[in-house]
This record gives C-alpha cells, structure tokens and sequence, in this order.
C-alpha cells in the first residue's frame, strides 16, 4: 500500500501551520468523492493518508485566507510501496500559493 504525505510550508520551508489562526485543512479524493479530510497539524503542519489502493487520487489543501483558496494535485497510485509527499508552499506575506512540490520515495 502507499501512503500520501501533504506539507504546508512558507517561502523559507519553514511549517505554516495556520493564516491568523485559522488551520489549512487537506482532502483526499477519488472518483469525485471526499475520502478523508484532515486538519494539518498545528506543529509540523502536515497530514496523512495512509494505506492507499492504487489508482487516481486528488489532494486539495484549503484555507479561506490565501489565494487560491483551494490548491489541488492529482496523484497517480501504482507501485504498492511508495510515500508520495506533496509540500504546497506558499509566500506568507501575501498569502499566495508560489508552488507545489511533488517527491516519491520507496515506503519502509
């Protein structure tokens, strides 16, 4: 099974936890439908999506106070033992997405 890893970062990588106290909140879907929501984590600014089948996969990170208000991935789930860590980062100051950043590595 393979695992997808979401980070939430600032121009200098440094955790974005939050935007005026508000979490980033990411959402795992598939064919058209939520299968898991999560927080990202108010220390490490991340999530998880463990176990996953292969197939199609979006990722969407929100967050009502920056721009894009929603920022997607899609992920393509083959290999059986991969972790797919995706880091959307942004430029805190303005509050504007710069990237998304996309690494597959073998699952221990």
């Amino acid at each position: 099974m393979s695992d997808i890893f979401v980070m939430v970062r600032n121009q200098n990588n440094i955790a974005m936890t939050s935007v005026d106290g508000i979490a980033f909140i990411t959402l795992l879907n598939r064919d058209g439908r939520v299968l898991a929501e999560e927080t990202v984590a108010l220390m490490e600014a991340d999530a998880g999506f463990d176990d996953l089948a292969a197939g199609q996969y979006t990722v969407i990170v929100r967050h009502e106070l920056v721009e894009p208000r929603s920022a997607t991935w899609d992920v393509t789930i083959g290999n059986q033992d991969q972790v797919i860590i995706l880091t959307f980062i942004y430029l805190e100051p303005e509050r504007v997405l710069l990237r998304i950043l996309a690494t597959i590595e073998e699952r221990l």
